[in-house]
């Protein structure tokens, strides 16, 4: 008589993959995490870029990914507060509907856990390394 211990095995790691233990672990991954868009390569072109000493325009978007399944996202000079929930492949964020986000909802598909794209506009989002987006 063979061992069913591997079948068994095998057949729990499929129900926990598709589970919610399985989704948790898969959000678990972005929290305390933040990812970029860049809108120039480095530094002094963003710095270069700017009207005049006294006005500052961004350089980047930003996704900061809080505990809880909490997000806040930067898209012009505006922080927005909202929640975020993994289904398969996307990454999907819920906010209050508002000027930037009419439809109170921005989806992105992981790419892997450091590379996102915004399903809109094709924006790649990178996880920043530190405490700088030029890294």
């Amino acid at each position: 008589m063979k061992p069913k211990s591997p079948i068994f095995l095998l057949i729990l790691l499929l129900i926990t993959a598709c589970s919610q233990v399985g989704s948790s672990v898969r959000q678990s991954m972005f929290q305390n995490k933040s990812f970029v868009h860049p809108y120039f390569e480095t530094e002094q072109e963003c710095l270069d870029a700017q009207p005049e000493p006294d006005f500052f325009h961004n350089c980047h978007q930003q996704i900061d990914f809080i505990k809880d399944r909490k997000v806040r996202i930067m898209l012009t000079d505006i922080l927005w507060d909202g929640t975020y929930k993994i289904q398969g492949d996307l990454l999907i964020l819920t906010f209050e509907p508002n000027f930037e986000i009419p439809t109170g909802e921005i989806i992105f598909e992981i790419l892997n856990p450091t590379l996102l794209i915004k399903t809109d506009d094709n924006t790649l989002w990178k996880k920043m390394k530190g405490n700088s987006i030029w890294k």
